[in-house]
């Protein structure tokens, strides 16, 4: 088994590595290239139709007693 490192510099944070236990074919390096994208993907709004937050439910209510 040959581990397999993959290094990431990140500017001005540092490195990121992945270690990975053996060597990628092309079929896994493209499912953790697609994974990859997906984790650091930007945050997506909630559907307008989603529960509020507690924080949200919170903050309104201290609105209503304001009024």
């Amino acid at each position: 088994m040959a581990t397999q490192l993959i290094s990431f510099l990140i500017p001005p944070y540092g490195t990121a590595t992945l270690t990975l236990p053996d060597m990628l074919t092309p079929d896994a390096f493209a499912r953790l290239d697609s994974a990859i994208d997906r984790a650091l993907a930007q945050p997506q709004p909630e559907p307008a139709d989603a529960a509020p937050d507690p924080g949200s439910i919170e903050f309104d209510s201290w609105l209503i007693h304001l009024q």
